[in-house]
């Protein structure tokens, strides 16, 4: 972060140990020798924690968050990371236990603490989309030699997952089946792999349907081949 150009804003997790600091103050007039970077040292992490300082309660409901949350907030340094930047940490505590508590920081100070937690949550569709990518499209394992090869893999299998979501959301989820799972009888969202599987058995029905002759009586048989050659691969 100390590198970062000054328009462009970031939000990760600080260390449970992170040293925070207040900002330095002003100089005093006529001070001589090199300004201060940094002000007094402020609890860490864990005293934050049991201080009076009271909780505010957030719930969030969205893909990648869905938990009841606890919030302080303040603005402060994370020295070692940024020096003497100014950020906006947030501190969470889930009121279900079921997350550890942790310490977010932001470089954007006019974000308040939903925005930045749900900002952050959003990361979870990209590394969905990675690992769909990764384990349906050939992102992970592409057998590539050419320098083009290579530079254009990754962006096709990126637009093909594109597509695919595109497709089941516009339409495609008609098509939708969950295979018969004893085990996982309330599943209600889609997967990735679902969404493929959806598109590979209308695919294969509609190629199918040509080699049967309508009123044929084979049309139950190529909608089983359909569902069979979805589930390949």
């Amino acid at each position: 972060m100390q590198k970062l150009p000054a328009n462009v804003h970031l939000i990760s997790h600080a260390h449970p140990k992170a040293a925070l600091y207040a900002p330095a103050p002003p100089p005093l007039p006529h001070q001589k020798g090199r300004r201060r970077k940094k002000g007094k040292r402020l609890p860490g992490m864990a005293e934050w924690v049991q201080d009076a300082t009271p909780w505010q309660t957030l719930q969030f409901d969205e893909f990648g968050l869905h938990a009841t949350l606890q919030v302080k907030v303040q603005q402060a340094l994370y020295y070692k990371a940024g020096k003497d930047r100014l950020l906006t940490l947030v501190l969470t505590r889930d009121t279900t236990g079921k997350r550890p508590d942790a310490l977010f920081y932001c470089t954007l100070l006019s974000w308040d603490a939903r925005t930045i937690l749900s900002t952050y949550a959003g990361r979870w569709a990209l590394e969905v989309t990675f690992e769909g990518g990764k384990q349906f499209l050939g992102l992970e394992d592409a057998a590539n030699r050419l320098p083009k090869a290579v530079q254009r893999t990754a962006p096709m299998a990126l637009v093909l997952y594109s597509l695919v979501v595109w497709w089941f959301a516009g339409g495609g989820h008609e098509e939708l089946r969950f295979p018969e799972r004893p085990w996982y009888k309330r599943k209600k969202e889609a997967s990735f792999a679902d969404m493929l599987t959806a598109l590979r058995r209308l695919s294969w029905r509609e190629k199918l349907a040509q080699l049967a002759l309508a009123g044929s009586g084979q049309e139950k048989r190529v909608e089983e081949l359909a569902e069979l050659a979805s589930r390949v691969g």
